[in-house]
């Protein structure tokens, strides 16, 4: 259910009092075993919603309280700790922005775990939407390619994502397959031969750039919050999108009548993304030659005299 959860409370403690609420009060040994862990994992979570007056002991058992009213004042609890909040942050960025040569709408982040944490916050904060180029991870010592953290919850909460990948991503053995697994999470994918920088935008609000930096620190991020530096790069994105490459799901079922078989759209797909030949066929797991000896094959049947009209004639048909 995860009501208890959001309101910070662990998942064992919601765990706990469902079980209470749905079995019975039983004893703290029985609901120990209901629930798989220890007796003393169990007074804990008890402790917890003994606190909230969730639950209160009866002899040697504990018995669930009716949730509403306690949970609503608890609430508002988060509600007032909230706009405090809200007041501290006006007040200390008024401070900030007194004492600091930058503007208000822009945060500079000179160290990788800070740029890092403020990519993660945007994916777990956005509410509907996701704007992002990139060019995968960068710097000294960069990581493997990898989903970015959050993102795929925030898709499955709904958010809708537009990322444009750079070309040379494509190129490692393992990005098309993370790439198909956003696709079929709803990621909507596009490619370009020459995507600047990694940048992501959420809700068209706030937006994440970072930049691979020398020194002992890899990344440097800027946050922008608003104002006309927002609405450049919103633009910049755009023109990147319109610009880009689909790049489309690759099937799993067998191909519809008169279309490409499932092998043939796959390498439609990898070409269309701009893949050379020699990753084309890393990634089919052919030889190059074999790959090349397909895309003539390909252009023949569409009388296509060129791999770009045989992109142009394969979009006509649906194949991409």
């Amino acid at each position: 259910m995860g009501a208890l959860r959001d309101l910070g409370m662990s998942d064992l403690t919601e765990r706990a009092y469902l079980a209470l609420v749905q079995g019975g009060p039983p004893h703290r040994e029985k609901l120990a075993a209901r629930l798989g862990i220890d007796v003393t994992a169990v007074d804990s979570a008890l402790g917890e919603l003994a606190g909230l007056g969730l639950v209160e002991p009866h002899g040697d058992r504990w018995v669930p309280l009716p949730p509403r009213l306690t949970l609503e004042v608890l609430a508002e609890q988060h509600l007032r700790a909230a706009a405090a909040a809200r007041q501290g942050s006006e007040a200390l960025g008024r401070l900030w922005a007194e004492q600091s040569p930058l503007p208000d709408y822009l945060e500079v982040l000179t160290t990788t775990d800070s740029t890092i944490a403020a990519q993660t916050k945007l994916h777990r904060e956005v509410r509907t939407q996701v704007m992002a180029l990139s060019v995968g991870p960068v710097g000294n010592d960069a990581p493997q390619l990898a989903q970015a953290p959050g993102s795929a919850e925030a898709m499955h909460r709904g958010v809708t994502y537009r990322v444009v990948y750079s070309t040379h991503i494509l190129r490692q053995p393992t990005a098309m397959a993370l790439v198909q697994q956003a696709i079929s999470a709803g990621e909507s994918a596009r490619v370009f031969p020459n995507v600047p920088c990694n940048l992501t935008i959420a809700d068209s609000r706030w937006a994440v750039l970072t930049a691979p930096m020398p020194g002992t620190e890899r990344l440097h991020g800027l946050v922008i919050l608003g104002g006309g530096f927002l609405d450049a790069v919103i633009g910049v994105f755009e023109s990147f999108w319109a610009l880009a490459a689909p790049i489309s799901a690759i099937p799993l079922d067998g191909a519809p009548d008169g279309g490409p078989s499932e092998s043939n759209r796959h390498l439609l797909t990898l070409l269309g993304a701009g893949l050379t030949d020699e990753t084309i066929a890393r990634e089919l797991g052919v030889s190059e030659r074999t790959v090349t000896r397909r895309i003539a094959a390909l252009q023949k049947s569409l009388g296509a005299r060129s791999r770009f009209q045989l992109g142009v004639q394969a979009a006509r048909r649906g194949w991409l």
